[in-house]
Parts: structure tokens; C-alpha cells; sequence
């Protein structure tokens, strides 16, 4: 592998380890890559004395014009849908939901003892992303609302819980101006960096998947705002915060799921605990949740368009 090594007096930095042989190279020799054979490999050394230390400056000199950008295409745009006026300042409050397809199946492995064990999960792929403003004027309306082309095959849309359509990831057929799987990525790592503060529901698993790491300093994840903590392991969903707390149905019908219709109940929920935090009311709230929810199982009544009047009575 060739590796550049400083070496004042040599006319070229490279040299070639192989095994115990070490010999310099030419620069064009190191320089050129057949990718039948040989693949780019960059090493970084780190003096000792600059353990620990980051280096950060580069976030001052982000390009965020990328987050003032709505997709381009032959459809109009959501009419709700309006890019950021402002650079985004850390802490600024974002609400987020995305949505995924099915790229792969499971692999799923019979034992002896006739249980199942799965061998490797299947392999999820981004479809759509919807960040919301949290605060301000426009709070809960949408500045991204991205659907992403995907050009290999989709197994399964998952339409019932991503409500994303066949056809909808295809630029020839999809109803939706699609942009790239790394523009999406892009404006999510811009938002990352600038030091914005993701609310929704779940979002651990989602940027998981996703493959981004955000620091736990910037999710507030209404998971864990509205956990039963040790009375029961139960993740409640949203759909159910969203009845019993906002009084609310959503996710409704065939592909009832919207990423910016879930991300705007998350931040209402937000809001929600805010004010139950500052009346000191959380604590009676979740017990409440506990024992109604323990009476129908945690689902949400199936009677439609009378949410209010059933909540009325779970809670008189």
C-alpha cells in the first residue's frame, strides 16, 4: 500500500510497503488507481499531545444554501411547504419524521427446536423526510419535505406504515419533485452540525437508520418524554399520545402515515408536556395514560370522527 511519508532530500514522498519491502514509488505510480485491483485507503495519524482535542472551526463556514432550496421538478411544491428565511443558530427546535421502504428482506433462520431466529434484519431505505420549524410565527410548518429517488428495487413499500405509494421513489412516474438520497443526507448533516435540536417520536431508531448520529443533547424524543418508566417496558406510540393527550386522530385510512403530519404531532405533544411540566401535572398525566390505557390495550377506539367525546369519558 502506498503510504506519503515526509522525507526532505527524496524526491518523492511515497513509498510501497508490501509485506516487510519498503521502497519509494513515483507519485504517478501512487497516485493512479485501477479499480480491478486497487482501491483509494487514507491513514491519519494523530500526534499524542492532540489527543482529545477537536477541532470544530469548519462548522462556522458551512454552506447552508442547500436548506433555502425547495426540489425542483415538473410538480408544483406542498403549498405549505417554505424554505428557511435564516441561517439556523444552535438550539433552534426542528421537528423531524421520516419515513422508510423496504430494500431487502429479512433473513430469517429455523432452529432445531422449531423457533426463529432472524440472521440479518432486512435492509431499510430512506424514502421521505419532513423537518418542521418549532418555534416562531410559522411553527409546524414544514421547510423540507423530501421524497428520495431510489433507483434500485423496492421489495415492499410498507405502505401502511410509511404511507409511501408504488411509484412514488420513481422519477418517471412519481407525482413528487424526488431529489437524491445525498441531498436529503446533506440538509440533515447541515442541520446536525449547525447545532439545531431535533424533536419527534422515536427518532433513535430513525437515525439509526438513517445512518447519522446525532448527539443525545440535540433529540428531545417524546418516546421517552411520555415513557411509563418502570411500571412497563411499553413504547407508546404516537398515535395513541396523540388521541388520548391532543385529542386527535391521526394516521388514518390506507398509507395513513405522513412524515409531516407525525412530525407536527410530535411537537405538539412537546408542547403538551411543557405544559403539564409547568402545572407539575406530569406525573398524574402518566398515570392516567397507565391505567386508561391498560383498560383498551392501549388502541386507539376505531370509532371515527368522535375522538373528543371518547376521551372525554375515558378521562371523566
Amino acid at each position: 500500500m502506498p503510504v506519503s511519508i515526509t522525507n526532505e532530500g527524496n524526491d518523492t514522498p511515497w513509498h510501497l510497503f508490501n509485506d516487510f519491502l519498503v521502497r519509494s514509488i513515483p507519485s504517478e505510480d501512487a497516485l493512479r488507481f485501477d479499480v480491478n485491483w486497487k482501491l483509494p485507503a487514507v491513514l491519519a495519524y494523530q500526534v499524542k499531545s492532540a489527543a482529545k482535542v477537536i477541532d470544530d472551526s469548519w462548522k462556522t463556514n458551512l454552506d447552508p444554501t442547500l436548506l433555502y432550496q425547495l426540489p425542483r421538478g415538473p410538480h408544483k411544491p406542498p403549498p405549505l411547504l417554505r424554505p428557511l428565511e435564516s441561517i439556523p443558530t444552535p438550539g433552534l427546535q426542528v421537528a423531524i419524521d421520516a419515513e422508510f421502504v423496504a430494500l431487502s428482506k429479512a433473513e430469517i433462520e429455523l432452529r432445531l427446536d422449531g423457533t426463529h431466529e432472524t440472521v440479518r434484519p432486512p435492509r431499510m431505505g430512506l424514502a421521505r423526510v419532513s423537518v418542521l420549524r418549532g418555534t416562531g410565527e410559522e411553527a409546524a410548518s414544514p421547510f423540507i419535505d423530501d421524497y428520495i429517488a431510489i433507483s434500485e428495487p423496492v421489495i415492499d413499500y410498507l405502505t401502511a406504515f410509511s404511507g409511501i405509494f408504488p411509484g412514488d421513489l420513481d422519477r418517471s412516474t412519481s407525482r413528487h419533485n424526488l431529489v437524491s438520497l445525498k441531498a436529503a443526507y446533506k440538509k440533515l448533516w447541515l442541520l446536525l452540525n449547525m447545532g439545531v435540536v431535533f424533536i419527534g417520536h422515536g427518532l433513535i431508531k430513525d437515525f439509526r437508520t438513517i445512518n447519522i448520529h446525532v448527539p443525545r443533547s440535540q433529540v428531545i424524543d417524546t418516546v421517552d418524554l411520555f415513557s411509563l418508566g418502570a411500571r412497563s417496558q411499553r413504547r407508546l406510540s404516537l398515535k395513541f399520545l396523540a388521541w388520548f393527550l391532543l385529542k386527535e386522530e391521526i394516521q388514518e385510512g390506507e398509507g395513513g402515515h405522513d412524515s409531516v403530519e407525525d412530525s407536527r404531532t410530535a411537537l405538539e405533544l412537546y408542547q403538551k408536556w411543557l405544559e403539564l411540566d409547568a402545572a407539575g401535572l406530569v406525573e398524574v398525566t402518566m398515570e392516567e395514560i397507565w391505567e386508561k390505557g391498560k383498560e383498551i390495550g392501549f388502541k386507539v377506539p376505531t370509532t371515527k370522527g368522535n375522538v373528543k367525546n371518547i376521551v372525554d369519558d375515558l378521562v371523566s
